[in-house]
């Protein structure tokens, strides 16, 4: 079998695994009788992310979603996007990929019902701080990332490198809101749990557990 279908194979077993994985908790985590429609959605996502933001994430999306259709379907016409990289980095990638894919379920079944999709804090929600929380306080956004390098890595294609670092950046650029929401609603406790967790990854050394 070509080294190239072998990648390609391997990206989209990985792709789907990873959606699958998200589409199962979003479908677990909506309220019975509850189900919004587009409109109520797209109301909920503009008014906390902003509609500007909100557009520039969908059109990066259908970018993202184009990119890895012709990725694998006309492998030969996208010759030209691919950037030059050793097959031994590329089965690093699938390595990394198919570790995020565990610590993905770990982050959604600690975080449970209290995940969104956008900016919310659901009803009743607590602070989360078992599992990878008890050292990061952004585990989902670190899985992401794990898991955006290894598909880039297995792709070795530049329009896919683009997709996910745009998508990334959107992504990394909505924490300092989100941890604002959050020190909005548990106020000292929040402070004290930044103080002793990293933000993606976890602190060499815990600061001390007081308010100043």
């Amino acid at each position: 079998m070509d080294g190239e279908l072998i990648f390609s194979i391997l990206f989209l077993i990985l792709a789907l695994v990873g959606r699958g994985i998200r589409g199962y908790y979003s479908l677990k985590g909506q309220t019975p009788g509850k189900k919004r429609s587009v409109r109520e959605r797209w109301k909920e996502a503009t008014r906390v992310e902003g509609t500007a933001r909100v557009i520039l994430l969908m059109v990066n999306g259908v970018f993202l979603l184009i990119a890895i259709v012709l990725y694998l379907l006309s492998p030969q016409w996208m010759l030209w996007s691919q950037f030059p990289i050793h097959d031994w980095a590329r089965w690093i990638g699938v390595g990394l990929g198919v570790l995020s894919l565990p610590f993905q379920i770990w982050v959604h079944r600690t975080l449970a019902k209290h995940w969104s999709s956008f900016l919310k804090l659901q009803e009743g929600h607590s602070l989360v701080t078992t599992g990878p929380y008890r050292w990061v306080r952004h585990p989902m956004y670190t899985q992401s990332l794990m898991f955006f390098i290894a598909l880039t890595l297995v792709s070795a294609n530049l329009l896919i490198l683009i997709g996910f670092l745009i998508a990334f950046i959107f992504t990394f650029t909505r924490i300092p809101k989100e941890e604002q929401m959050l020190l909005e609603r548990f106020g000292d406790e929040y402070r004290l749990y930044m103080k002793r967790t990293g933000r993606l990854l976890p602190r060499l050394r815990r600061q001390e557990d007081k308010v100043i």
